[in-house]
């Protein structure tokens, strides 16, 4: 397979237009261009096809990324991407010295009843079973070291504003509020490791296809396509963490149906382990929503967003009580039996 992912080199010396590019290397045409996907589109009779540049990219991980949607598409799930082969017999095709793969999706329209729950347990339940090995798509067994990463970094900026005095608000709250976040992620990467040594996982504790980051409308907004190049391969929980973390923080004070409905629609297809139960409340406990806050603040943003991220940081630490409280709470809103499954507590939240 690994030869069908190296460069044609073209004989338009990669100055063509796109159009052109394509219709010569796929025989498609280029109908009309579709709006609003992550990357470049159009149609083409029944087809909506995406142009996605993969420059610094490993073959390794193409060769992945092909793995796992020819796995999902030969599961039966119509609304995955399928790579395209070119004429001259790769998947990787060049426009302007730059290279690209060509992803395929049929037009379809959404589900009616769109029950993000059992969505999401299906699609997992159907990428569980690849018989290839992933690798460098994996983030199995990851997390130790990606969270421990994280927080020393921030501990780095955290010292350096500390020493420096700073005047804005922003700094000023990072640095008397960073101490207890930091404590937060600590105590999660303690929940996981205690899990790791402690639990078993089970055949549903398989690695399977999870998004890099899968939020309400993951799906809706890309026109239900599900493209391999936003995917990781994890543990589902990974998936199921984020959904509800961000339906948490959109609706802090209405919260409980939304996830309680999730959550049973989730496990009538998948019900968790005791392992998944606990994988899962690490990542609730990690606190991503206040680490990325600062570090999209340390990045160079602009005036008018540094002041946006000064609110976001000021409403995060000032309703931590309330996502300690839900934290407290999050097994029994989970429909997880923590009695049965003899689930730790941490014991000051």
């Amino acid at each position: 397979m690994m030869s069908i992912f190296l460069l044609y080199p073209f004989d338009e010396g990669g100055h063509s237009m796109i159009e052109e590019i394509i219709f010569n290397n796929y025989g498609i045409q280029v109908e009309l261009e579709e709006a609003n996907n992550r990357f470049p589109s159009f149609r083409s009779g029944n087809m909506i096809y995406s142009i996605v540049p993969i420059e610094n990219m490993e073959q390794e991980e193409l060769v992945e990324r092909h793995i796992m949607s020819q796995h999902l598409i030969s599961q039966g799930d119509r609304h995955v991407s399928a790579f395209v082969l070119a004429n001259h017999g790769s998947y990787v095709s060049e426009a302007d010295e730059q290279l690209f793969i060509l992803l395929a999706n049929q037009a379809l329209e959404g589900p009616k009843n769109f029950n993000p729950g059992r969505r999401l347990a299906r699609f997992h339940q159907r990428g569980r079973n690849i018989n290839e090995t992933i690798r460098t798509c994996s983030r199995i067994g990851k997390w130790k070291e990606l969270w421990e990463q994280r927080i020393d970094q921030l501990e780095k900026i955290w010292r350096d504003k500390l020493n420096a005095h700073p005047d804005n608000q922003f700094e000023k709250l990072f640095i008397e509020t960073f101490p207890y976040y930091m404590v937060l992620g600590e105590n999660a990467i303690q929940y996981l490791v205690d899990t790791e040594i402690d639990d078993t996982p089970q055949i549903v504790d398989s690695g399977t296809v999870c998004y890099e980051r899968f939020l309400h409308d993951t799906w809706k907004s890309n026109k239900w396509i599900k493209n391999p190049f936003d995917w990781v391969f994890d543990h589902g929980t990974r998936d199921v963490a984020e959904w509800v973390r961000e339906h948490y923080f959109q609706n802090v004070h209405t919260h409980q149906r939304g996830i309680g409905h999730f959550f049973h629609e989730y496990q009538s297809i998948e019900p968790l382990s005791s392992f998944s139960a606990r994988l899962l409340y690490s990542r609730m406990l990690f606190p991503i929503h206040y680490f990325e806050t600062v570090e999209e603040y340390f990045s160079k943003t602009s005036e008018s967003r540094s002041n946006e991220l000064e609110d976001k940081i000021s409403s995060i630490t000032k309703s931590s009580p309330q996502y300690e409280s839900f934290l407290k709470h999050f097994y029994e809103l989970a429909e997880v039996p923590a009695k049965q499954y003899d689930l730790p507590k941490i014991d000051w939240i």
